[in-house]
């Protein structure tokens, strides 16, 4: 295959992941939010619909990398930005790893968005706010568990990219704290819910994610 027809066969796959991506995502979210809308009334807060929003992001994202690592030759070279299928499988265990920890993730997000919007509007959730929010922190020790796991099977890249994140990550969340704080103590704009906290947080995690993969080149077609 030419340098050109290898370029033009990579825009058609970034063009097929995006719009199934798209297709997906939308899909989702309109039937969250149907669900949502359904069991608390229309009348729901933006900050828990942002949280479920997030957290149904980490939980497409796990679903197309488990997907494409349980299926590399079929589902994974076609739907993840990789070479080819034995990259795939010379990263499954990290790669499984990964997308499980973001399955679980985003689900427990949604989980607290949902108990946190049910509470506030009065009706039944599948559990209590206080257990939504325990369940997201046994999560998170599995995950701080699972990447420390993870780090030791890294490559230099892969470690050094994972620096880079958590750096972003830190300073994304500088910004939003400072700025947010500072203009809501001086009565510019109306300080932030409790799960406004938690969004920013794994909101900058996963805008981090696609800066510093974007940084290294990692989100050019292959």
């Amino acid at each position: 295959m030419t340098t050109q027809a290898r370029r033009a066969a990579g825009w058609r796959k970034m063009a097929l992941q995006a719009v199934v991506g798209a297709a997906a995502g939308a899909g989702g979210m309109l039937a969250m939010l149907a669900l949502i809308e359904g069991q608390v009334g229309l009348d729901v807060a933006a900050s828990p619909i942002i949280l479920a929003g997030i957290g149904f992001i980490y939980a497409l994202m796990g679903l197309f990398v488990g997907l494409g690592t349980l299926a590399p030759y079929w589902v994974g070279q076609r739907m993840l930005n990789v070479a080819d299928a034995e990259e795939i499988v010379e990263e499954r265990a990290n790669m499984g790893s990964s997308a499980i920890c973001c399955l679980i993730l985003g689900a427990a997000l949604m989980l607290l968005a949902h108990a946190v919007a049910a509470d506030a509007a009065g009706t039944a959730a599948l559990v209590t706010p206080a257990a939504a929010f325990w369940i997201l922190l046994v999560v998170l020790v599995g995950f701080t568990a699972a990447s420390v796991w993870m780090w030791q099977r890294f490559d230099e890249l892969w470690r050094q990219l994972t620096v880079d994140m958590s750096a972003i990550t830190g300073n994304l969340l500088l910004a939003v704290a400072v700025v947010w704080g500072g203009a809501a103590a001086a009565g510019l704009v109306g300080g932030p819910h409790p799960l406004d906290l938690v969004s920013a947080a794994f909101g900058s995690l996963l805008l981090a994610c696609f800066i510093a993969a974007g940084r290294r080149g990692m989100m050019k077609p292959l």
